[in-house]
């Protein structure tokens, strides 16, 4: 046994060093646990997100001066004339300042945007090119801002015969002024509105998700601003959530859009609740354009460009509908509030 003395103060020392191995293991393995879930979940959204596997992006909402929406709400925001021809082809308001009195009924001239139309998922292209794409079927966040823009000068020769490419898979189509897709096509996936993380008002996921509430009241004020950097933010449209207004409410917005500013004001609602869809249909948001009212007959008029021969889900192609005044907020508010600026969200409400 003596033999082996020397060895023991060795023998200590592997032990204590092997220790010290054991405690650095634990101390490495605390410090770096928490990054590595945090990356692990990461990568999991990122993957939920899309095939991309970017991470999941927030739109960027303007932010309106409370003070200005305040003027709004109180019918004290006078439309502004669009600069150059554009301005002077439009019906300058009725009021200068709160209207007294309004008429009983007022219908915009339809006769162009009756016509608007989105194209098919899948069919031939106005270069007779065959195509195929899904995203086709949730332009009507795009319609209702081109019907819209009409009012402010911007009719169907705005955006010139060109080839537009969804942002969301890379599908390319081409398009003309005939049923005003060239310029519904390039709000969708080319308009670059400021502060926004990507072109166009339709989001970038495949399948896309289409437009929120906040991209449409940003798209029509930058739009109808002209692309006025300095005011285009707080130029004319707010937006007003369903569960802070009331049928009473949305009806004097109407009234004072239509009757006073000439200008539509475009709603998200529940399609199948329409009168030109499918009550049994699926669930699907929607947005509309309201052009008109008639409180004699108690109904609005509305303008939708989800076409049935396009198979978009509508069972009209284009014209100008009506719906009684009760069952289009009924429409509106039967679309769950969600005020969350993600990509996702923003629903259940109107702009006016």
């Amino acid at each position: 046994m003596r033999g082996r003395e020397p060895h023991k103060p060795r023998l200590r020392r592997l032990k204590r060093l092997m220790r010290l191995l054991l405690w650095l293991c634990v101390v490495v393995y605390l410090t770096t646990s928490p990054f590595l879930l945090y990356f692990t979940l990461v990568q999991a959204i990122a993957v939920h997100a899309g095939s991309t596997g970017a991470p999941v992006p927030a739109t960027a909402p303007t932010s309106q001066d409370p003070s200005w929406v305040a003027a709004k709400l109180a019918f004290r925001i006078r439309r502004p004339t669009p600069p150059g021809s554009a301005g002077s082809a439009i019906a300058p308001p009725t009021c200068a300042n709160p209207c007294a009195h309004v008429p009983a009924a007022y219908v915009l001239d339809t006769s162009v945007v009756q016509h608007t139309l989105e194209p098919a998922k899948v069919g031939v292209d106005a270069a007779g090119h065959a195509y195929a794409d899904h995203n086709m079927s949730k332009l009507c966040g795009p319609g209702a801002v081109a019907n819209t823009l009409y009012f402010w000068g911007k009719g169907p020769s705005t955006a010139k015969p060109a080839t537009y490419v969804d942002t969301a898979n890379g599908v390319s189509t081409y398009w003309t002024t005939d049923h005003d897709r060239a310029y519904l096509l390039y709000l969708a996936w080319e308009t670059v509105i400021p502060g926004w993380p990507h072109a166009g008002l339709m989001d970038t996921h495949d399948p896309s998700w289409g437009v929120t509430l906040y991209g449409m009241r940003d798209g029509l004020n930058w739009e109808a601003s002209n692309h006025d950097t300095s005011v285009w933010h707080m130029y004319f449209y707010t937006l007003v959530w369903w569960n802070k207004s009331s049928a009473g409410q949305f009806h004097q917005h109407v009234q004072d859009d239509i009757a006073n500013a000439h200008v539509p004001v475009v709603a998200e609602v529940r399609a199948r609740l329409l009168p030109n869809w499918a009550p049994q249909g699926k669930t699907i948001n929607h947005f509309i354009t309201v052009v008109g009212y008639d409180d004699t007959k108690g109904i609005y008029y509305y303008t939708d460009t989800c076409g049935h021969s396009t198979d978009c889900g509508s069972l009209s192609d284009g014209g100008v509908q009506t719906v009684p005044q009760a069952q289009l907020w009924a429409a509106i508010s039967a679309v769950p509030v969600n005020t969350s600026t993600a990509y996702n969200a923003g629903d259940g409400g109107y702009v006016w």
